[in-house]
């Protein structure tokens, strides 16, 4: 069959793609991949083939316009949909965040013109299935205008179909003239434009006809949705591994820390300063790995002796060596985490999903995480270092979730049943 996966031009959402699209290639299936121009080398470097759709990605714009609208609630600010409560959101604020996720991002990260040479690259390939990632949904439309059958495949844990299926909820108890829904309308303009129209209560374009989910079962959400399971297999890009990863590590333990692009942003980005983490490891008898781009790195001047900077090492290499990882709550940095049985520290972002990320570890024992970020100081990172590094409790919940995983089908095991799927569900 043939097979066309589509994500918006960011790395870390492709990589999240290339195991099952590679599994499904070296099956005998036809398998493309389509995103904006500037992701092609990356499609290309992973094997694959790319296929360029609508113009260079610029999202940086659209980012700071939405964090300034939403300056009062960093977590309505276009990226995010965090439900960490127990209770529903109220509409107001379940209508803002879909408001917010509609705006400035579903409609930035599929411009018009994409998803016109997406529904352009279907009709002319006609794919028997199109695997989409949960933000592009440019997949979904083009599999409706051309009969195919679609699947989300998720980068982490499935933060929109609870959000989703809690805001469902909430429409269908307003009053039939006050049910709002920018997602809905946009999708509807959005197929109006090629000639089809939306099916009451047309969720499959939001949530897929299954979902394709590499998450452990224990750490899901119950909203009642088909699920394939899959193994989570690290892809990090095209990477290299240093010899000093091969040598005996210069301590007796080892800790590896990335923040993402955000380390260091304490004021704009609602992290942790880079500097905070410097003098918190300062002095531990641990090698503390730390990825830091070069200009961060020249800010900070004189490193701890503990510390060895890098700009880049692959995690799924790097993380076996390691007792502890602290990072920010990114979802393939949590996920290979996860895959390596490392116990995790997250100074969350709380950007998209990744409060919901630090609930799920710690109620599986596997970590910790640093919750009043306004009140961190040097001390208390030291502190929660030192107890996921000691406390043998954490190993073992990393350790358990790994087991998990490790007993899920791996990407070559799901094609027969994602062969099954696709004639079940095309048109």
């Amino acid at each position: 069959m043939r097979v066309l996966f589509t994500t918006f031009a960011a790395p870390s959402h492709f990589y999240a793609q290339v195991t099952v699209a590679s599994a499904l290639r070296t099956a005998g299936h036809e398998v493309i991949v389509a995103s904006q121009p500037e992701l092609a080398d990356t499609i290309t470097a992973a094997g694959l083939t790319a296929v360029p759709v609508g113009p260079v990605l610029d999202l940086e714009p659209e980012t700071q316009q939405a964090t300034s609208s939403f300056a009062g609630d960093r977590n309505l600010g276009g990226l995010a949909m965090s439900n960490s409560r127990h209770d529903p959101y109220p509409w107001e604020r379940a209508l803002g965040m879909f408001s917010a996720m509609t705006a400035f991002v579903f409609q930035n990260v599929c411009s018009e013109q994409m998803i016109d040479d997406l529904v352009e690259v279907a009709r002319d390939w006609r794919p028997d299935l199109v695997i989409w990632d949960p933000l592009t949904l440019a997949g979904p439309v083009a599999a409706r205008v051309t009969g195919a059958a679609h699947a989300r495949l998720l980068f982490g844990p499935d933060q929109m179909a609870r959000n989703r299926t809690a805001f469902r909820a909430l429409l269908d108890e307003r009053p039939a003239e006050l049910r709002d829904d920018p997602l809905t309308e946009w999708l509807g303009w959005t197929l109006a434009r090629h000639g089809e129209r939306l099916r009451e209560r047309d969720e499959e374009l939001v949530l897929g006809q299954w979902t394709i989910d590499p998450t452990p079962p224990s750490m899901r959400a119950p909203v009642g949705l088909p699920y394939v399971n899959v193994r989570y297999v690290p892809y990090n890009g095209r990477s290299a591994l240093p010899g000093w990863l091969r040598e005996t590590p210069p301590y007796p333990r080892r800790v590896c820390l990335t923040l993402g692009i955000s380390l260091g942003e304490v004021e704009d980005g609602g992290t942790v300063a880079a500097g905070d983490l410097m003098a918190a490891v300062d002095g531990l008898d641990v090698e503390v790995v730390a990825a830091l781009a070069p200009e961060l790195r020249n800010r900070l001047g004189t490193l701890p002796g503990n510390v060895r900077a890098v700009d880049f090492v692959p995690l799924d290499a790097l993380l076996p060596s390691c007792a502890g990882i602290i990072h920010h709550g990114g979802s393939g940095t949590f996920m290979t985490a996860l895959a390596r049985g490392v116990p995790q520290l997250i100074v969350p972002d709380l950007m998209w999903d990744s409060k919901e990320k630090t609930l799920a570890l710690t109620a599986a024992g596997a970590g910790l995480v640093i919750e009043d970020q306004e009140k961190l100081s040097p001390d208390h990172l030291r502190e929660r270092i030192i107890t996921l590094l000691d406390d043998p409790a954490y190993a073992a919940g990393a350790a358990r979730l790994r087991a998990e995983m490790v007993a899920t089908p791996a990407p070559n095991d799901i094609v027969p049943v994602l062969e099954r799927l696709t004639a079940l569900n095309r048109a």
